[in-house]
Parts: structure tokens; sequence; C-alpha cells
């Protein structure tokens, strides 16, 4: 039997697309707050803030990045790789994420999806996850994330995928 590899991706800016016409700036303002300086992530606790965010999960506000999906179901299909989702969506999202997934018939093409239950730092929940399935290759949209959990993890190639980016046309091996 041959061993397969292990491929694991961030879930949002890889697979999906961020929310159309609200400006990126904005974003990064609601996930990372006003903090300027280091890696650090806004963890919603007050109720309109969770509403908000939920709102912007809904699937509809979400495009799939199309190319990037039907890439990876192209490495799906040779049964050489085990596909991951390591995603750092909190806790209040995880049934928007799976409403997501199943909405865009795709909840059987990853092996295992990780999602963020414990709120804990994306970045913390990204390398905990990491040193447990020990991928060979993690592909990011956030360079911060990317220099962050390389340090710790020699035996994982990073990707980063720069925004709208298709899978397909980066070199993941």
């Amino acid at each position: 039997m041959v061993k397969k590899i292990g491929i694991a991706f961030d879930l949002d800016g890889v697979i999906i697309d961020k929310p159309p016409i609200i400006p990126k700036r904005v974003i990064e303002r609601l996930f990372r707050g006003a903090k300027k300086s280091g890696l650090h992530y806004k963890i919603p606790k007050q109720k309109p803030e969770i509403i908000i965010r939920k709102l912007s999960h809904f699937y509809l506000f979400r495009p799939p990045l199309t190319a990037n999906i039907e890439f990876i179901r192209k490495l799906k299909k040779t049964g050489k790789y085990r596909i991951y989702i390591i995603t750092g969506r909190y806790s209040f999202l995880k049934s928007e994420t799976k409403e997501w997934f199943k909405k865009r018939k795709i909840n059987k093409l990853f092996d295992r999806i990780f999602i963020n239950e414990l709120n804990e730092q994306p970045h913390l929940f990204k390398q905990k996850i990491l040193d447990l399935i020990k991928p060979a290759v993690f592909v990011d949209d956030d360079q911060e994330v990317i220099d962050f959990l390389s340090e710790a993890n020699s035996l994982t190639k990073f990707v980063c995928l720069p925004y709208r980016t298709d899978l397909c046309k980066i070199k993941i091996f």
C-alpha cells in the first residue's frame, strides 16, 4: 500500500472568495482589529459582532474559487493525496461553514475539515493541526501566517497563494 501525501489548505482566500464589494482593508479590520503590528486576530465576543460575522459568511456572499476547487478535485482523483482543510473560522461559524460545503456539493472532497471550534487565535490553531496531521504541503493566502507556521515546522512546504491566484498556476511540489 502506497502512503498518501497530505496536502492542507486554508479555507477563506484559497477555496472561498472574499465577499464581493467589501474592500480588503475593511475585512482585515474586522478580522484583525485595530492592532497594527504582530500576528493577532480579533475574536468576536459580543452579539452584534458575531451577527455581522455570521452574515458576512453566509454562503451566497462567499463565492467559491472554482479553479482552485477543480485543481483539488484533480489531485483527489489521482488517489495519491489526503486533502485537508484547516480553517481559523471560529465555533460560531461552524454551521455557516458546513452549509457552504453542502451547497457547493464539495463536502466529500476533503478527507477532513478542521474548524477552530475552541476559538483559539487562528495561526495557533493551524499550528496545532499541522503538528497533528503533518502534511507535506500547506497552502494559505496570508503571508504573515505562512511566516509564523514555517518557523516551527520544517517538514511541511508552505505556499502563500496571492489573492485570487489559481492553484494550478503555482508550484506546490
